[in-house]
């Protein structure tokens, strides 16, 4: 073939290489190919790959490039997600390939077939004729046949309108009916006739409908920080905005910071709009990720509503994005492409030239920072949605409470005379405890023996249930024992509670009363959650103990008590992040009481009663924003993030020798070089807090800046010298720009 017959290409590859590679294909195509898959031989097998480039400038004549196989002629990669990921690229230092290869569903990335999963349905071989029709004796299969004169059905829908499969079987052994498949319908959702809403709406305050002007008349790109204190009605500001996006036929993402969230917003959402809506989140089967990837690509569905990968799908016709709880930590990838949700949304808001809404009653440091330099624009909600006020606060000394049994697995005498009270007139309690399992640890009494986890350098988690020590970091689990291995002494004893052993203390005092627990151990599917929930919401649990799930936008108007069980938990770290921390899941929580007509109350549980936050959070004249400005200060004058920009160099290997001596020589190499960079510090090697994790060892080097151009200039340099270092496959090398939680 003549050189004309190929069209050149560049590929990325899901390698860990910061470049593209040039291909040549069959044919001739055109810019619609860009973001499209093609299989290559790399290093001598076949592979994924993504077009970026058609006819890019190349050194080499065409007879010497590489053939590549175009799977496709549909852009996987939008171009407004290409210029995201190349940023992520450059911004996060990690390889663009494997930013791609994240950016795309996993039936994508094994070169599965991009097409709707074919629906199992029943049609008739023809129209039978009355011979036929007289030799049928089932009333069922006759009623069955006039079902599918009007052409093939679903199985499933079959099933729902009440035909068994023997009756669809029947019919097929007899040569009536005949098994097929339907292809799912692709209609835009901007083709139907329907109106937007199916119900509507109620109507805004006045800071609400302030809060929908604002961001409703901004035609081009902003970011806004929709700060609205619990139970303001934030959700409703966000519906009516999209209900606007809708009218001008664009469509809307919505990030939520995890599954906890992903049923009841889904289902708001869904009772709104008569446009379909789409959610993505880790409990979707690979096949339903896709389906949802293709709904949104092929503009099938107007709202997609998701968790942090979610950004990275195609949205024909982006008109706003919504990130929710903003300043939740898991909107941040802390593995693989270390990017945050917020930062790169922003990015991908901007390309699409619409407005994105942050919202939050507890926003992040960073987030006020921005305001504060006027980089966006500060919406306030101060008023609870339905004149519900604001709860009021009670601190309970535990060291004037009498160590009872119930304190041991922390419910003070004083708390629990306060859960029976409000149970016994029909409200609802909720016990906040951020600590799953029975209990922290396992102690031999007679040796003083603690159970590690032989992985990690971490304690062994009691989970009684399933009679089992679990590791929280790997995972491991192995059976509760009998004896002490250092000792063979039976005095083996747990310390510390958590949500396990308080449920199970709660059924002991309140037998006839439902209790409901969710945390992680419990909850392990989409299914499972929207049980436990929908068995809160209708009353059947008065008692809800759980973890920080519980804390995150759930709205349950009949709790009039929140119970705080361990604050002191989180008063006390050496990471600089944790006061912020501490004050939003506090705030949050506290925001869980009292959200309907009735008054709420939160107690607080704590050994520390003078502590300063404790005594800001239980304040009425002092706000979470209040405690940031203070919190800021503090940052400013210790030259903290957002007043600087942080990253870590990171390495682990299964042989600690390796992981230290590869970062101590790395250490000699740029601590010369730090010299070229100003305003930079660069730590020393340092092990990581919990050095050993899934039997690798751990170690960073911590990188300060006040230029964020600056840093970037020392990373990429840090990139580049690694990058001409001849590694061990064992031993692994990470750049982690931005960390939110410290090593």
């Amino acid at each position: 073939m003549k050189d004309s017959d190929f069209t050149l290409v560049n590929v990325v590859i899901n390698r860990p290489l910061h470049q593209k590679f040039a291909y040549k294909i069959e044919g001739i195509i055109g810019p619609e190919c860009v973001g499209s898959r093609v299989e290559v031989n790399f290093s001598g097998s076949n592979s994924i790959g993504i077009i970026t480039d058609i006819n890019p400038e190349i050194k080499h004549p065409l007879s010497k490039i590489k053939k590549a196989k175009l799977l496709d002629r549909v852009s996987f990669i939008a171009k407004d997600i290409q210029k995201v990921l190349e940023f992520g690229s450059a911004f996060y230092q990690y390889p663009l390939g494997q930013c791609y290869n994240v950016a795309l569903p996993k039936l994508l990335r094994d070169g599965k077939a991009y097409a709707y999963e074919s629906i199992p349905a029943l049609d008739l071989c023809g129209e039978p004729d009355n011979k036929t029709l007289s030799k049928i004796r089932s009333e069922e299969q006759l009623k069955l046949i006039d079902v599918l004169k009007n052409g093939a059905v679903k199985r499933k829908e079959l099933r729902e309108r009440g035909f068994s499969s023997q009756t669809e079987n029947a019919l097929v052994k007899k040569g009536i009916a005949k098994l097929t498949e339907l292809e799912t319908e692709q209609k835009k959702f901007t083709d139907t006739d329907l109106p937007i809403l199916k119900e509507n709406p109620p109507v805004p305050n006045i800071e609400q409908q302030n809060a929908i002007i604002s961001i409703s008349s901004t035609k081009e790109f902003g970011v806004f920080l929709l700060n609205g204190i619990t139970g303001s009605g934030k959700t409703e500001v966000y519906l009516r905005v999209i209900e606007e996006v809708l009218k001008q036929g664009k469509a809307a993402l919505v990030l939520v910071p995890e599954i906890a969230l992903t049923p009841q917003t889904f289902n708001r959402f869904y009772r709104r709009f008569n446009v379909p809506v789409s959610s993505m989140h880790s409990a979707l089967s690979d096949r339903e990720r896709l389906d949802a990837y293709i709904d949104m690509a092929s503009g099938k569905s107007g709202i997609l509503i998701g968790t942090r990968t979610a950004l990275f799908t195609p949205i024909p016709n982006l008109g706003l994005i919504i990130i929710d709880e903003e300043h939740d930590s898991s909107f941040k990838q802390n593995d693989t492409f270390r990017y945050h949700a917020r930062s790169l949304g922003i990015i991908r808001a901007k390309q699409n030239n619409c407005p994105i809404v942050l919202g939050s009653a507890t926003p992040s440091l960073e987030t006020i920072f921005n305001v504060k330099k006027g980089l966006y624009k500060k919406l306030d909600l101060t008023i609870r949605a339905g004149g519900a006020s604001l709860p009021d606060f009670q601190v309970i000394d535990l060291r004037n409470e009498p160590l009872t049994d119930g304190l041991k697995t922390g419910v003070s005498e004083t708390l629990e005379k306060e859960i029976g009270e409000e149970t016994a007139k029909g409200n609802q309690v909720m016990l906040f405890l951020n600590r799953r399992g029975y209990a922290h640890h396992l102690v031999c009494h007679n040796c003083g023996h603690v159970f590690m986890c032989p992985h990690c350098d971490n304690l062994l988690t009691v989970h009684k249930g399933v009679s089992r020590l679990k590791c929280h970091m790997c995972e491991n689990t192995i059976t509760i024992p009998e004896v002490c291995p250092q000792c063979q002494s039976d005095a083996l004893f747990e310390q510390g509670f958590g949500t396990e052993q308080v449920s199970e203390y709660l059924k002991t005092r309140y037998p006839d009363i439902g209790i409901e627990r969710i945390d992680r151990d419990v909850v392990t599917s989409k299914a499972q959650l929207e049980t436990r929930l929908n068995r809160i919401t209708s009353g059947k649990s008065q008692i809800v103990i759980g973890t920080q799930m519980l804390a995150k936008g759930h709205d349950f108007p009949n709790v009039t008590l929140v119970g705080i069980l361990d604050i002191d938990s989180s008063l006390f770290s050496d990471d600089y992040r944790s006061l912020e921390n501490a004050a939003q899941l506090l705030t949050q929580v506290s925001g869980r009481s009292g959200r309907g007509n009735k008054k709420g109350r939160v107690i607080i549980q704590t050994h520390h009663k003078d502590n300063l936050l404790i005594n800001q959070l239980i304040n009425p004249d002092c706000t979470y924003l209040n405690i940031a400005e203070e919190l800021l200060k503090t940052r400013k004058n210790l030259m903290l993030p957002p007043y600087t920009y942080q990253a870590f160099i990171l390495s682990n290997s299964s042989e600690r020798i390796n992981a230290y001596s590869f970062l101590n020589q790395l250490y000699s190499e740029l601590s010369g070089i730090a010299y070229n960079y100003s305003n930079l510090a660069l730590t020393p090697v340092m092990s990581d807090k919990m050095e050993k994790q899934q039997n690798r060892y751990h170690f960073h080097m911590l990188v300060t800046c006040i230029s964020r151009k600056t840093l970037n200039m020392f990373l990429t340099e840090v990139r580049n010298i690694v990058s001409r270092k001849s590694l061990s496959q064992d031993l692994r090398f990470a750049i982690e720009v931005d960390p939110i939680i410290m090593c």
